[in-house]
C-alpha cells in the first residue's frame, strides 16, 4: 500500500489536496500547512498521487514502504 507524507515547511496551504481528498487532507491553520488525516485507501490512491503531482510546492510526496 501506498503511503505520503507532507514537508510542512513547503507546504503553502492553498488547500488543492484537501479539497480533491478531504478524506485523506486537511489544512491545519494553526500550523499553516497540510496535514495527513490518514494514509490513503487502495480505491483512492489515484487521487491522492495526483494531489501530490498537483501541489505546487511539491510538499506531498509518496514514501516508499519499508
Amino acid at each position: 500500500m501506498m503511503k505520503l507524507s507532507i514537508d510542512s515547511t513547503a507546504c503553502v496551504s492553498c488547500g488543492m489536496c484537501a479539497e480533491r481528498l478531504p478524506a485523506v487532507f486537511r489544512i491545519d491553520r494553526t500550523a499553516r500547512s497540510a496535514v495527513l488525516v490518514r494514509q490513503p485507501i487502495p480505491t483512492e490512491q489515484d487521487d491522492a498521487l495526483e494531489a501530490a503531482e498537483d501541489c505546487p510546492t511539491g510538499a506531498i510526496f509518496p514514501v516508499a514502504n519499508p
